[in-house]
């Protein structure tokens, strides 16, 4: 996955995240990446997913530390049709800092393959 930036916070900032396409409805998603923050001493980042008609507002979270790579795993499942999403990370707090995201991945599990994963 490439990262983006985009300007969606509501004070203006800009936050990395990714656009991801086609998602399907009752599959189980499972995301991780690296975190690094510059501005604050340490703030707590937060994944969101904005799809068409619905905003997932916390489906993943880290408490980053200034110059330090922290690792965030968060997860979701559609309960409607995507065709684009946008998977974002920021300051829960809306202030301006510098988000690196970095060996970020998105795997995806059938119902199926996740009640078999659930029960090793």
């Amino acid at each position: 996955m490439r990262p983006a930036i985009f300007g969606e916070t509501a004070t203006g900032f800009y936050t990395p995240g990714f656009l991801l396409k086609n998602l399907t409805v009752g599959n189980f998603y499972c995301f991780s990446t690296w975190i690094k923050i510059q501005g604050a001493n340490s703030a707590l980042i937060r994944a969101s997913l904005k799809i068409e008609n619905r905003t997932y507002n916390c489906i993943g979270t880290v408490l980053a530390k200034n110059g330090c790579w922290s690792f965030l795993k968060g997860g979701f499942v559609l309960d409607s049709p995507s065709n684009l999403a946008l998977l974002l990370f920021q300051n829960s707090d809306d202030k301006d800092i510098d988000i690196t995201i970095d060996s970020s991945s998105l795997q995806p599990f059938t119902d199926q393959e996740w009640s078999k994963g659930s029960v090793l």
